[in-house]
């Protein structure tokens, strides 16, 4: 039963938000606690023990347990408001010119960078028109490449395919 030590420590330490972890015995009715919570988790000669803020305990014996989870996991991250709009480069796969472009038009590239997948550094440019960039890959031989956005502080990577 070491995997549920393991788990509940692998969440914790994490940061993962778990509000609420239930302990359901194979007869019995299930308990629940809020993570917040719990002051203690412990294992030790078969048993779970769970030890609340008030100084409360839960005895749990392992072998009679059902199942122990967790629900209401906070995995989301922030997203910065650019990348829920994010840019596109078009033709792709391209041969000459590749264009960018973004849903909205008030967010403008300030810089291109075109990079091999070796990671050099093959094109680095400030676009002539921010609003409706362009990037001349002719020189480029056929392949595949990666093609970085500046847009304000933040950067965007596309993969594209040079014909």
């Amino acid at each position: 039963m070491k995997k549920i030590h393991i788990a509940f420590a692998f969440f914790c330490c994490l940061g993962v938000n778990a509000q609420t972890m239930f302990v359901r015995p194979i007869t019995g009715s299930q308990t629940t606690y809020a993570v917040a919570d719990i002051q203690k988790l412990t294992f030790d000669n078969g048993n779970m023990l769970v030890t609340n803020n008030a100084g409360s305990n839960g005895i749990f014996a392992l072998s009679g347990l059902r199942y122990v989870s967790f629900a209401d996991f906070n995995l989301a991250t922030t997203v910065p408001q650019w990348a829920t709009n994010k840019f596109y480069v078009y033709p792709n796969p391209a041969s000459h010119l590749l264009n960018i472009s973004g849903p909205n038009t008030m967010q403008r590239v300030s810089k291109i960078q075109i990079i091999s997948l070796e990671g050099r550094l093959l094109i680095d440019q400030k676009p002539a028109n921010e609003s409706a960039p362009q990037v001349d890959i002719s020189a480029l031989p056929q392949g595949m490449y990666l093609c970085t956005l500046t847009i304000g502080n933040q950067q965007q990577t596309i993969k594209f395919l040079k014909q």
